[in-house]
């Protein structure tokens, strides 16, 4: 029989009006041992017959903390109280940034969903990180995109998915499912440590945005991403169409006349694309801009962007090595 908490009946709902985890799907699910990942974890576990699932979990000890082992065994104590199988992973020693074992993280995700048929990877975000993550980026100073960076699901690779169906529950609701189902919480020391950024937000601005200027804060953020995100897909869509009509039929170039013609927005979205297709290679802001003035201005001359170099001709503008620009430019002519 399946438990009738409200939260499980919320994720049920949530989970069948979106279609984030059908029948019978590989989940392959991303597990700390915090609150929201046990909650995950229970919810699953007592849908995992009537969806026929097939679960595993996987663990990544940073060994930032000095309580890390102790985590990672009560981690592995709730794989084997609930029999399911789990991957471990301990974080290279030579990565020390967070950016950097964020890569490393979904990296070895999309690997072992590759090498084990996994559709699926379940991550345990809720609308709390979300609001944290919005008012962050808005902090460092971001564009649409930073406002709507967590969505339900993310096409990872090809074959793979990552889906975060708890994105409609907070902190405060998960915390209390742990309480009603006595579920043991890993407390993570490490996110009291007020010189952390992202902790100071949790622990200090978000409350008192709540106390004094908006009570519900947290559910306010979300919609204004989910809003942003309608917008950005739009933007997408019509940077991908436009750019189906503008790209060379055999060379790395698009026609730079079309693109001075759009909205800079579009612009930049084109410019994107045009680099992560062809060269796996993502452009900073800062790049994207002096590219758009370069293509505005007409500025015939050569700009450098790692080993590759921009460049225009005739109607076409390039992509080329370094030192082949020239002899890309003499075969189209």
């Amino acid at each position: 029989m399946i438990p009738n908490s409200f939260l499980h009946k919320k994720f049920i709902s949530t989970i069948d009006t979106r279609k984030l985890l059908p029948y019978n799907s590989s989940l392959l699910v991303s597990f700390s041992g915090g609150q929201d990942s046990l909650t995950l974890l229970k919810i699953l576990f007592d849908l995992k017959n009537f969806y026929n699932w097939k679960i595993s979990l996987v663990h990544f000890d940073h060994r930032w903390r000095s309580d890390s082992m102790l985590a990672s065994k009560q981690v592995l104590g709730c794989a084997k109280l609930y029999n399911l199988p789990m991957y471990y992973f301990e974080c290279p020693k030579y990565l020390k940034t967070e950016e950097s074992s964020r890569t490393w993280r979904y990296t070895t995700l999309i690997n072992i969903a590759y090498s084990n048929k996994f559709t699926t990877i379940v991550s345990a975000h809720t609308a709390t990180d979300k609001t944290e993550t919005v008012l962050s980026n808005l902090l460092r100073g971001t564009g649409l995109d930073g406002l709507s960076s967590i969505r339900w699901s993310s096409q990872l690779s090809n074959a793979v998915y990552l889906v975060r169906p708890l994105l409609n529950f907070y902190r405060s609701e998960t915390a209390w499912f742990c309480r009603k189902y006595f579920l043991p919480i890993w407390m993570d020391q490490s996110n009291y440590n007020l010189t952390l950024s992202r902790n100071r937000l949790r622990q200090e601005l978000i409350p008192y945005i709540k106390s004094y200027f908006q009570p519900q804060f947290e559910e306010k953020s979300c919609i204004l991403s989910s809003l942003i995100a309608i917008d950005v897909d739009f933007l997408e869509q019509e940077a991908l169409r436009i750019y189906s009509l503008i790209q060379h039929a055999e060379l790395l170039a698009i026609n730079y006349l079309i693109i001075r013609l759009l909205h800079p927005s579009i612009q930049g979205r084109i410019l994107k694309i045009f680099f992560v297709s062809h060269l796996d290679l993502n452009p900073s802001s800062q790049q994207i801009g002096d590219m758009i003035f370069f293509i505005n201005q007409s500025i015939l001359k050569n700009i450098n962007i790692k080993n590759y170099v921009l460049g225009i001709d005739d109607i076409w503008l390039y992509i080329g090595v370094t030192q082949k620009i020239e002899e890309i430019i003499q075969q189209d002519n």
